[in-house]
């Protein structure tokens, strides 16, 4: 009976699933306040601009847990008279994360729990979801049984990894280190060096056997050179990875246009390749294009990370959009921006945009891929990680040099400035500098048609913490800047000064030029 309760319908899956949870996950949230750390909405100082940047871009705007929109619909019942309704029971497997980028401006994490006999238990988060895992992480869970699935709290109390492909990162800098430090010693995400084989699988439907790209078309999209999956991998990881491998199709698989399965797509998309011959376990990444499927919703979609890591692509060659999908197949989540209104540049209580980081193509990067942030590439291992291009981790004051972001150049490609350590957990959350130039992939910036103003003309800042990949955010060191302005003038320019007397730190951009940024560190 459980086995029947938990298993997935075959069509509809996701939908199906995650409509089953969210009226029970509902019922926790109606007197439980919701604490995803990225709330959607964005502050009135920057929604003139920002609304011009999404209506430019691919529609990746904001995310709310799709069970939050239910919590209306519920009575007033506590976590523990939920939890307490039924048997908890547990379960192992390996976990697999799908991230939908919706047409309508959100986006949505579907987590389900892959058992040995193939079957897919789906799982919802009440609150905090285990951004620290990857899909393909072996994992125990713990939960209530809901509809097809599980209801868990947390994924912090309620997963537990058992073994797996991801490592945590891991600093050798200590307190007493000066003001350099060694590169880290492991990295969150596995798998990002080196040739990236990659298959891309041509479907269409039952129902809708048109072909809309040609595979030379795709072939060029992916592997070729210029504005391609392949440049801008290579670009963003300093010529250490690359995109290679084959297109195979087209191929008519047994499904309808009217309905829309991540999972099943991928099933009978491997199985048409499989039976045309292609061998899917020489791959490591596995990409499903296919006709507009309007009843999917969403332009792309991936898992996050994964061996292989499969990704959908929706009737779209959009390199944008490809480049953005397959950052999450790396195991990337997205790039944010905190909004603390006019009067702060860091806040407790400040709004999360979930794409917001307007510098990153884990962002909303308007119509161009802009490279990933310092703290995403850390986290790939493409900074600060064997071979790979140094982060100076800076711990007395100084000053200090920051090299051109993009490819060449000597010296650290950001400076890493410790914010905070939780006292609970000890992770630590930093400060990221950035020198952008206008080159590459960043070659937007300087360009008005985005709106740019200073991004190249000072002190780019992200804030990162350790052990949580979905913390990414871009800061606005102008935060009094007119809406006019906004978020297009978020460096720290020449003269300017940034002071936290929490951490302890203030930093002036003393020069800016083709060779990098100069700042003066103060450790107070």
């Amino acid at each position: 009976m459980m086995q029947s309760m938990l298993r997935l319908r075959r069509s509809g899956d996701s939908r199906n699933a995650d409509l089953a949870l969210s009226r029970s996950a509902a019922l926790l949230l109606k007197n439980e306040p919701q604490i995803s750390r990225k709330p959607e909405v964005c502050a009135p100082k920057h929604s003139a601009v920002l609304a011009v940047a999404f209506l430019l871009l691919i529609p990746f705007v904001a995310a709310r847990p799709s069970f939050a929109q239910d919590a209306s619909e519920n009575g007033q019942q506590s976590p523990a008279e939920v939890l307490g309704h039924g048997q908890p029971v547990q379960l192992e497997g390996e976990l697999e994360i799908i991230h939908q980028d919706l047409e309508d401006g959100r986006g949505r994490d579907l987590y389900s729990l892959k058992q040995l006999d193939g079957t897919r238990v789906p799982l919802q988060f009440v609150k905090e979801p285990p951004t620290h895992l990857l899909t393909g992480d072996h994992v125990r869970v713990s939960g209530q049984p809901s509809g097809s699935g599980l209801l868990l709290y947390s994924g912090s109390t309620n997963v537990r990894k058992t073994k797996g492909s991801g490592t945590t990162s891991t600093s050798s800098c200590s307190a007493d280190s000066g003001s350099t430090c060694s590169t880290i010693t492991s990295i969150p995400v596995p798998n990002t060096f080196g040739a990236q084989k990659t298959l891309v699988i041509l479907v269409n439907f039952q129902d809708d056997a048109i072909q809309p790209f040609t595979v030379a078309s795709v072939q060029n999209t992916f592997f070729g050179t210029g504005n391609t999956l392949n440049s801008f991998i290579s670009e963003n990881s300093y010529g250490q990875t690359s995109i290679t491998g084959a297109v195979v199709g087209w191929y008519t698989i047994p499904d309808s246009v009217t309905t829309c399965s991540n999972t099943q797509i991928a099933t009978d998309a491997n199985n048409a390749a499989t039976a045309a011959g292609a061998n899917l376990s020489n791959y490591t990444r596995l990409v499903y294009v296919y006709p507009n499927d309007t009843s999917c919703g969403f332009a792309g979609a991936s898992t996050v990370g994964g061996n292989p890591s499969e990704s959908w692509i929706n009737g779209t060659l959009d390199i944008h959009v490809i480049n953005h999908e397959l950052g999450h197949a790396f195991g990337l989540w997205h790039s944010h921006l905190l909004d603390c209104g006019a009067n702060a540049t860091i806040c407790s209580n400040g709004t999360l945009v979930e794409y917001g980081d307007l510098v990153d193509t884990m962002g909303v990067p308007q119509t161009a891929s802009a490279d990933f942030n310092a703290y995403q590439k850390e986290r790939l291992g493409w900074l600060n990680y064997g071979a790979s291009p140094s982060i100076q981790t800076v711990t007395t004051s100084g000053t200090y040099t920051i090299a051109p972001y993009g490819l060449g150049g000597s010296g650290p490609k950001a400076l890493k400035v410790l914010k905070s350590t939780d006292p609970t957990t000890g992770a630590k959350t930093w400060y990221y500098l950035e020198a952008r130039q206008a080159g590459g992939f960043d070659a937007f910036l300087t360009n008005p048609f985005y709106y740019t103003q200073n991004e190249t003309a000072g002190a780019l800042f992200h804030i990162g913490t350790d052990g949580n990949g979905n913390s990414g955010d871009l800061l606005d060191m102008t935060p009094a800047t007119p809406t006019t302005s906004g978020w297009w003038d978020m460096s720290l320019a020449v003269g300017q000064s940034y002071g936290d007397s929490t951490a302890g730190v203030t930093i002036t951009t003393t020069a800016v030029s083709s060779t990098g940024a100069t700042v003066v560190i103060t450790k107070n």
